[in-house]
């Protein structure tokens, strides 16, 4: 399946069941409070299928799937509605959500994006309950002078807690530091010669303005996979295709410095636009030859880089030493996917906070294009990695819709503190200035969304 195909089924497949779980949340704690549910729609506009529930707690409802997939809703009885007396006789308004306790009304509000946060769990669990082939946690030498360098840390250790947290392969180690992008600090447990010993990383706080700083923060400590400078495919009529590189060759030392690591490949690369490069290379049956490559210039993130159009050999491809099996219980990963939700909520709204303190660009923000590339790329890479992207994205959904803006679930849930403080609802007056204001909220948001969608495209 191409790359696009991917995408759009990935997309397709991630929003059925995000939504259907988040407006599942609602309908469920509408049913369960006594409120009767006129239509669970997927999606908006008009009605593709629709049928009428008939048994237990979907008796009396229409379901539906609608032409545009990008939400949906739960329309409950509600006696302000012109409709409510056509739809329900005077005696059957007591099942109306505006009938109910105020506490009624803001769990049955709540219940969807606790819904997501309570996917998200589910869906780490099922992921890290799978047997999965990873990378070791063995580290490369550190960058000179990075965090980990000044600990004392020389390349070789293999990581075995990060802040107390097990690691037991390469993914497990990235989501440690994901889940630590603001701080400053950082413990780890480290492993060499049988031997383990505790390790303290200091770092001094930086921006977060763009992707190429988010990145920086995340390999700013100095912990990097042991790879070896292995070529893995070589671009036709690339600048490396024109010197003679080719896939399985691997560079040993650059302008008469030896490298090991395809990160001192990369930098160096990246710091030489328009610049020859003398390659020392070691290939099976040949030997060691030398070759001169000029790295072609590209714009990135505001800045000149070099390429010479050549990707790193598979990690996974390098032998059975650097590759380990994971397998864990069930109660065991019951146990990590609770706490990864709660981990990635804490990350979530933190960016989130960021943003608004002007710390992290609002670059950061994505919309539905970016969603479905994520969707697509990690479905083909199998149903762990698509797992773990719809718990991401379930928990991002959990805490934007609990954002103090009308037209959200968590703006309804002000209304009800406001109602609690006042002893009485709020206006229709002060509802439909709220309503305006959610919905230039929710455009301008949108707006943003789909600017950077199309600026990371075009870029």
């Amino acid at each position: 399946m191409s790359l696009f195909g991917s995408a759009i089924l990935g997309f397709l497949l991630a929003v059925a069941i995000l939504v259907t779980v988040h407006e599942f949340g609602h309908y469920l704690a509408a049913r369960c409070c006594g409120v009767r549910v006129l239509r669970f729609s997927i999606g908006f506009g008009p009605v593709l299928v629709r049928w009428m529930g008939r048994r237990s707690i979907f008796a009396g409802t229409e379901f539906a799937v609608s032409a545009i997939p990008l939400g949906g809703y739960v329309r409950m009885l509600d006696s302000r509605d012109p409709d409510a007396r056509r739809l329900a006789p005077e005696n059957d308004l007591a099942s109306a959500f505006d009938r109910q306790v105020l506490w009624k009304r803001s769990f049955i509000v709540a219940a969807g994006p606790l819904a997501n946060f309570i996917l998200a769990a589910v869906l780490y669990a099922f992921a890290l309950a799978l047997p999965e082939r990873g990378l070791d946690t063995v580290i490369a030498p550190p960058p000179a002078q990075s965090p980990a360098a000044n600990a004392g840390l020389r390349g070789g250790e293999r990581l075995v807690a990060i802040d107390g947290n097990r690691v037991l392969h390469w993914g497990d180690v990235r989501w440690q530091l994901l889940t630590r992008l603001f701080s400053q600090e950082l413990a780890l447990t480290v492993e060499s010669g049988g031997v383990e010993r505790e390790v303290l990383l200091r770092r001094e706080a930086a921006p977060l303005s763009d992707e190429a700083q988010a990145r920086s923060r995340l390999e700013g400590w100095g912990l990097v996979f042991d790879q070896p400078a292995r070529i893995g495919f070589v671009k036709a009529e690339g600048p490396a295709a024109v010197a003679g590189l080719a896939a399985g060759d691997v560079i040993v030392a650059i302008d008469g410095r030896a490298v090991d690591q395809w990160l001192d490949v990369a930098q160096r690369v990246r710091a030489a636009p328009d610049t020859a490069l003398r390659l020392t290379v070691d290939r099976p049956g040949r030997g060691r030859f030398e070759v001169t490559v000029t790295p072609r210039r590209e714009r990135i993130d505001g800045q000149d880089v070099g390429r010479i159009d050549v990707g790193v050999a598979s990690p996974m491809a390098e032998g059975s030493d650097r590759v380990v099996w994971v397998e864990r219980g069930l109660f065991e990963a019951t146990g990590e996917g609770v706490e990864r939700a709660i981990d990635a909520t804490l990350l979530t709204v933190r960016l989130l906070w960021g943003m608004v303190s002007g710390e992290v660009s609002l670059r950061q923000v994505s919309g539905p294009l970016t969603m479905a590339e994520g969707a697509g790329s990690t479905l083909k890479q199998g149903t762990t990695a698509f797992l773990l992207f719809l718990a991401i994205v379930s928990v991002s959904i959990g805490v934007l819709n609990l954002l103090p803006v009308p037209m959200l679930d968590g703006g309804q849930l002000l209304y009800h503190a406001a109602e609690a403080v006042k002893g009485a609802p709020l206006s229709e007056r002060a509802e439909l200035i709220g309503q305006r204001i959610g919905v230039g909220f929710l455009s301008a948001l949108t707006f943003l969304a789909l600017y950077n969608d199309f600026l990371r495209l075009l870029s």
